[in-house]
């Protein structure tokens, strides 16, 4: 836990900076368990920066239920270092990224690590694509082995503004599916 609040605490010293720029993000989930047929509620909050050099940092913490006040609680908190390559391939802009994270689950508890990678690429005026991998399993012995894809479209309402729809599905020691409703504030 020491490490997050360092990280946070680099993290509000970063956006201080004025070349960098802050961002924080909301987002709500509505998940499908494929293997038993549980729904699940999930919300997050990202806080982040970016800088001029296309380093995003940033640390998330979320939660969910099966249903607002009803069934066990999952929660997690996760530190995340992407790099992005503007226009290394045209329009389009490759990305790749590393996660650690801690999951708290009613019958499991574990630190993990994941590598994830993707493309952006401009769809029409302020609406844009990304499409990306994510492979995450947990340091200890037990395998919390997951593969996850996933497709997102973003509409830049303004400058500083920004709403997303991304559609995702994990196989491994998650079988899911989910649709994830995500506004985003730059600062």
């Amino acid at each position: 836990m020491k490490k997050f609040l360092v990280l946070a605490m680099l993290l509000a010293a970063g956006v201080a900076q004025a070349q960098n720029k802050g961002y924080a993000s909301f987002e709500y989930y509505d998940e499908h368990n494929r293997a038993t047929s549980a729904d699940n509620l999930k919300g997050a909050v990202v806080a982040g920066m970016k800088t001029p050099e296309n380093w995003d940092y940033s640390l998330k913490m979320e939660s969910s239920q099966a249903e607002l006040g009803n069934g066990s609680i999952s929660t997690g908190v996760e530190t995340r270092i992407r790099k992005s390559f503007p226009n290394a391939l045209g329009v389009f802009t490759p990305w790749a990224g590393v996660r650690l994270g801690e999951s708290i689950k009613s019958s499991t508890h574990f630190s993990y690590y994941a590598v994830e990678g993707g493309l952006k690429f401009p769809i029409a005026g302020d609406l844009s694509g990304d499409v990306g991998y994510r492979y995450k399993d947990a340091f200890s012995t037990a395998s919390q082995r997951t593969d996850r894809v996933y497709a997102l479209v973003s509409y830049a309402v303004t400058k500083q503004d920004s709403v997303g729809l991304r559609f995702t599905r994990s196989y491994g020691d998650e079988e899911k599916d989910a649709w994830r409703l995500s506004y985003t504030r730059s600062f």
